[in-house]
């Protein structure tokens, strides 16, 4: 591999399943990227990631999210693989379009196509710590840069779906369950943030609430109710277990909230549209640093 690279010699591999605003994202891909390419409806995270790699040409490849919308100022972007490791996945950051957050979640990733096709995560996984997610098990390279819009509010659904996950993933150490008498205290605090802030923001979106709602139940089944942890994988099982049997949205809301902030002592809040506006109208702007700065 050479010491530097454009990211605009690089291969791009959209990864979409069933998210109702892929062929839109893609296409939106394509008038920044003529040249990316699309792996569709293949089950399981581990195995779609696997045929992006099979797809790609090059040593080193781009994956976006079926839910993701890039920065074309990322293609203006040279790696210098002086700076970080050739051989780790990169994982820049996103904006979620419900709740303002800037993180790992959904951004635009960098993947050694060797790490990719010899990993085992997910519904390949060979270890407890690589059924959840890639971040515990694989090397990463976790970046500061935002280089992409992860829009996960295109119907209710997906928005439930995309909080039920983070809900799950937030609430763990290392993919481990918290015992709820000591979550507050032993949670990583930065994910406590997160995580409150999925409960708490969203209702000045479209189908904002039900991603707040989604996170609520998913730390709920995980800590609370200890569920199975490996059903986050199964995005069909979390909308058809969880999603479709909610009747009252916000009653399900002030369900969920009063039991986690009884039984953990979770900080979250009930923010209004107008609220939540104003949330996020008081964080700080976003600076974006050198394309390889680690967060």
């Amino acid at each position: 591999m050479a010491n530097t690279v454009r990211v605009s010699d690089l291969d791009f591999v959209f990864i979409s399943y069933k998210e109702p605003n892929a062929d839109e994202n893609y296409a939106d891909l394509l008038n920044h990227v003529p040249w990316a390419k699309r792996v569709h409806g293949v089950v399981g995270f581990d195995s779609a990631h696997k045929a992006a790699a099979e797809l790609a040409e090059t040593d080193f490849f781009i994956s976006i999210d079926g839910d993701n919308k890039i920065d074309p100022s990322f293609l203006l972007q040279i790696l210098d693989w002086s700076k970080t490791n050739p051989k780790a996945v990169h994982r820049w950051r996103a904006r979620n379009s419900v709740n303002g957050l800037i993180y790992g979640n959904g951004g635009v990733v960098g993947w050694p196509k060797k790490t990719c096709l010899e990993m085992r995560t997910h519904e390949n996984a060979d270890t407890k710590e690589n059924q959840i997610d890639f971040c515990w098990g694989v090397p990463h390279e976790n970046l500061h840069n935002v280089y992409s819009e992860t829009v996960i509010n295109a119907s209710p659904d997906q928005a439930f779906t995309a909080g039920f996950r983070e809900g799950v993933k937030m609430s763990l150490d290392r993919g481990q369950v918290i015992d709820p008498t000591e979550f507050v205290d032993k949670i990583y605090k930065p994910n406590l943030k997160c995580l409150t802030t999925w409960m708490s923001v969203g209702a000045d979106t479209e189908y904002g609430l039900w991603a707040m709602l989604g996170a609520r139940i998913g730390c709920w089944q995980t800590v609370i109710k200890g569920n199975d942890l490996l059903k986050v994988r199964e995005l069909d099982y979390i909308k058809d277990r969880f999603f479709h049997r909610v009747i009252d949205i916000n009653e399900e809301l002030t369900k969920f909230g009063n039991s986690l902030k009884i039984r953990l002592g979770l900080p979250l809040a009930d923010y209004d549209e107008e609220q939540s506006k104003f949330f996020k109208f008081c964080q700080p702007a976003y600076k974006n640093k050198g394309v390889q700065d680690r967060e």
